[in-house]
């Protein structure tokens, strides 16, 4: 689970460097953290693993001071959607609940930034206020429903696409054979 906040924190770090990372931080998350929650999956595949990553990933923010209200929504209510796929496409049964529950945990980090479309103004105000004028003008172009729409696409797609190369070759838990004492003798 480290593993998985790591990856999407790195990635949303690296937005103090560049507007466009800390804008478009899903789309790069989405593959940077696909094999820490692949391993997840097929290391822990107990339930409320997904809704365990989400608050984790919804306490670092707000121990770094990237959290707000829409986030914590976003965290907790895609949390909740990606466990309910792995519970009802299965997670040991098929790579196909792990495929769709990691489609909308890759969301998370979008979750972030929508502020910037939803309220544009109260977010400007703070980008400028923590960093600078030059940063906002360059975040402010970026910032069209065509990219929006841009981006929540290739942010879905690029995690689709990663986690299927990921389990292509994974084979169910419930078909592990478990060897036995007797197997030996």
């Amino acid at each position: 689970m480290l593993m998985y906040v790591a990856a999407v924190m790195i990635i949303e770090l690296l937005g103090f460097y560049h507007p466009f990372a800390w804008t478009y931080a899903a789309v790069f998350a989405a593959v940077t953290a696909a094999w820490p929650y692949f391993k997840l999956c097929q290391s822990n595949p107990m339930p409320g693993m997904a809704i365990i990553c989400a608050v984790a990933l919804l306490l670092v923010n707000f121990l770094f001071g990237q959290g707000h209200e829409v986030f914590a929504a976003g965290c907790i209510g895609l949390g909740c959607v990606a466990e309910c796929l792995r519970r009802f496409l299965g997670n040991y049964r098929g790579r196909n609940g792990v495929i769709a529950s990691y489609a909308v945990m890759s969301l998370i980090p979008f979750s972030k930034s929508i502020v910037l479309w939803i309220d544009y103004d109260t977010a400007m105000e703070l980008v400028i206020s923590r960093m600078g004028d030059i940063y906002a003008a360059v975040m402010g172009r970026m910032l069209s429903k065509y990219m929006f729409a841009a981006m929540f696409i290739l942010t879905l797609i690029f995690a689709v696409v990663t986690m299927w190369i990921l389990t292509k070759n994974w084979r169910p838990r419930e078909f592990y054979h478990v060897a036995r004492r007797e197997d030996f003798e």
